[in-house]
């Protein structure tokens, strides 16, 4: 274990960690990457309504000048928070890893194809994609990734493992390192397992395991802590949870549980988490986030409850089925000095 590492540890930290959630941990930067400048969303706007789904993973036809113009409302959101934006094109624009992302409208969601932790902001764990169109990309963001520093933590895969970045948030319950991870469309229950060999004790300290109903693509489209104190989910798309840690396996009841931590839980409906990602949000340290403005009454529910969120346009982006937290990539440490880090225009 490196020395950053331990600095990471729960007791580092404090008694509870909160610094080290996700929702509460603030990035030192965040890749984004906007297809439309490259051409990637041409395909995708003339190909037959009934086919966009098929061949593109996207639920509808997109506007490319509308999808752009919305990201880069969604760049400038995060700029205006203070942390630093470096697109995917500024790391790895040279390389043949980015020849995928000129004609994959999918690369926008730089959240799936790689994971980095707050607790552990040397490492980062490359994904296994669901969908063969999308493999392509695990080289990609490993890349970008590498270019900034980090090193790969390895873990086993096998046939049927499948892990997305929108499946795995990171969490810290009562001073445990705590990896929330959805399964069921996308990343499967044996990944389960396989993480827990590679996380525990080291890395994480335990995992919950959470099922999501038919639909649901992403843990990250159905619950999501975005504060110390306030969760919001779809809970008609969580059909069960079950703990693992070093010592065995339990069922848990995954909302009681954050009941049980004193948080309030925002609840919202199957169509809007699904539709509007009422779920989704970008969090960028304590009490701050970025999320569609689709979803109005999460949206006053959030701010209600302290949250400096900044709802930004996404009725063109949510046709690809993925809100702000999906088309982010958070980089817990220093990038490396020879990275380049740069406004929206970079992808021009």
């Amino acid at each position: 274990m490196t020395g950053q590492e331990k600095s990471g540890s729960p007791g580092a930290q404090g008694s509870r960690g909160t610094s080290l959630a996700e929702h509460s941990a603030r990035p030192r930067a965040v890749i984004v990457h906007n297809p439309a400048p490259l051409g990637a969303f041409d395909g995708l706007s003339a190909a037959p309504a009934e086919e966009t789904q098929r061949r593109y993973l996207f639920r509808e036809r997109v506007n490319p000048q509308r999808a752009s113009d919305e990201h880069d409302g969604l760049v400038r959101a995060i700029s205006r928070a203070g942390v630093s934006v470096i697109t995917l094109r500024s790391l790895v624009g040279a390389t043949p890893h980015f020849a995928q992302a000129r004609a994959n409208p999918n690369q926008l969601y730089t959240r799936d194809a790689a994971i980095t932790l707050p607790w552990a902001p040397a490492l980062y764990l490359s994904a296994r994609m669901a969908e063969p169109l999308r493999r392509p990309e695990e080289a990609t963001m490993s890349a970008a990734l590498e270019a900034l520093g980090l090193t790969r933590l390895a873990w086993e895969g096998g046939h049927g493992t499948v892990l997305e970045g929108g499946d795995f948030v990171p969490f810290v319950r009562e001073g445990r390192r705590c990896v929330l991870l959805g399964y069921g469309t996308r990343t499967t229950l044996t990944t389960v397992p396989r993480l827990r060999e590679a996380l525990l004790p080291d890395h994480a300290d335990e995992l919950i395991a959470v099922e999501l109903a038919p639909g649901s693509l992403n843990l990250d489209g159905t619950v999501l802590p975005v504060s110390d104190t306030l969760v919001i989910a779809a809970p008609d798309n969580i059909v069960s949870a079950t703990h693992w840690d070093g010592t065995g396996t339990r069922a848990v009841n995954l909302l009681g549980l954050f009941e049980e931590l004193n948080m309030t839980v925002v609840r919202v409906g199957r169509h809007a988490a699904r539709m509007q990602e009422a779920c989704n949000y970008l969090c960028l340290g304590p009490n701050t986030a970025i999320g569609y403005d689709m979803c109005k009454p999460a949206v006053r529910a959030l701010r209600d409850h302290g949250i400096d969120l900044t709802a930004v346009p996404g009725s063109e982006l949510v046709k690809g089925t993925g809100g702000p937290r999906c088309m982010s990539r958070p980089v817990y440490g220093p990038p490396r000095s020879d990275s380049l880090t740069c406004p929206q225009s970079c992808d021009a």
